[in-house]
C-alpha cells in the first residue's frame, strides 16, 4: 500500500461536500470554509463561525479515503444520475489498525493485524462472523465457536438465563450511547402543540419499561444524550418531572381538558386526527 498523507486529509473532508447531492457525511463538514495543506503531515482547518464541537462532530465522524484511488472516482461521477451499484465492487484499501485477509459475503470478515499503524492492535487477528439470527448467536457461544459477541438484540431473558447456566460465558453489561425513542409527525395536531408533546413525555414511565422490556439490561433515558457520554451529559438538569398528575397539569395549563375519559382541545380549537 501507500503511506497516508496530508494531501488524503484534506480529500477526505472535500469530498463529501461535493456535488449537489446529500450524502450522509456532508453535515459533518458544513461548517468548514477550506482545509488546506500546509505539510507533509499537517493541515489547516478554515470554520465559517465558532464551533465549539468540532474537534468531536466533525473530526471524529470523517473517516480518511486514499486520494489516489477515490478521487477518479468522484470526478467520474460528477454530474452522472446517482447509481449505488456502480460503487459495489470491492475495496480493500483503508488506514486502520487491521489489514483484510479475507471476506466471504454474508458469511465472514476475516481482519489481521496491521504492525506499522500507530496505535497497532494487541490481537493478531480479527474473525467476524456474520450470523443471520440472534438464537443461532447464542447456540455459537454455547458451543464455544465464538469468543465473544459485542451486541445482542434479541431477548433480554435470554442473557439472563445465559449468565446463570453457562458458568464460562460472563455478560458484561455498559450504557450504551444510543437510546430508543418515541417520535412525532409534527405536521399533525395535536403533535405539533409542544404542550401536548411533553406531557406524552411525561406520562411514559421509562422505569417500568426498563424492568419490563429489558429486564434491568437500561437505563432511563431523559434526553438524546446518553450518560456514557459524560463530556455532553449533565445529570444535573436531566431530571424531569414526569409521572400522570404532571402530565395532565401540563394539558391543564395549555387549555385541554379532560371529560368523560375523553381529552377535548382548547377551547375555540377543533382538529380532526387522520391515521394511515
Amino acid at each position: 500500500g501507500k503511506p497516508v498523507t496530508a494531501d488524503d486529509v484534506v480529500f477526505s473532508f472535500e469530498a463529501p461536500a461535493m456535488g449537489d447531492k446529500s450524502p450522509m457525511y456532508k453535515p459533518f463538514v458544513a461548517d468548514i470554509a477550506s482545509v488546506t495543506k500546509t505539510g507533509d503531515s499537517a493541515v489547516r482547518f478554515k470554520l465559517k463561525g465558532p464551533n465549539a464541537s468540532f474537534l468531536t462532530s466533525s473530526i471524529a465522524k470523517i473517516n480518511l479515503i486514499p486520494k489516489h484511488i477515490w478521487e477518479p472516482v468522484m470526478k467520474d461521477l460528477m454530474g452522472k444520475p446517482e447509481n449505488a451499484e456502480a460503487l459495489k465492487e470491492p475495496s480493500h484499501v483503508g488506514s486502520g489498525p487491521f489489514k483484510m485477509a479475507r471476506w466471504r459475503p454474508a458469511e465472514e470478515i476475516v481482519l489481521d493485524r496491521f504492525a506499522d499503524h500507530w496505535a497497532a492492535p494487541k490481537i493478531n487477528r480479527w474473525i467476524l462472523r456474520i450470523v443471520p439470527n440472534a438464537e443461532a448467536t447464542m447456540g455459537m457461544l454455547r458451543r464455544g465457536e465464538l469468543n465473544f459477541l459485542g451486541f445482542y438484540g434479541g431477548d433480554p431473558e435470554v442473557l439472563t438465563k445465559l449468565s446463570t447456566d453457562s458458568p464460562n460465558i460472563v455478560v458484561a453489561s455498559t450504557v450504551d450511547i444510543g437510546f430508543e425513542f418515541l417520535g412525532f409527525n409534527q405536521r399533525r395536531p395535536p403533535f405539533n402543540d409542544a404542550a401536548f408533546r411533553r406531557a406524552l413525555s411525561a406520562a411514559i414511565d421509562r422505569n417500568l419499561m426498563v424492568a419490563a422490556a429489558w429486564n434491568g439490561f437500561a437505563v432511563t433515558a431523559n434526553s438524546h444524550v446518553s450518560p456514557a457520554l459524560p463530556y455532553w451529559h449533565n445529570p444535573a438538569v436531566d431530571k424531569p418531572v414526569t409521572g400522570l398528575p404532571q402530565a395532565r397539569k401540563i394539558l391543564q395549563d395549555a387549555g385541554y381538558r379532560v371529560s368523560g375519559g375523553k381529552l377535548f382541545y382548547p377551547a375555540g380549537k377543533k382538529e380532526e386526527l387522520k391515521t394511515e
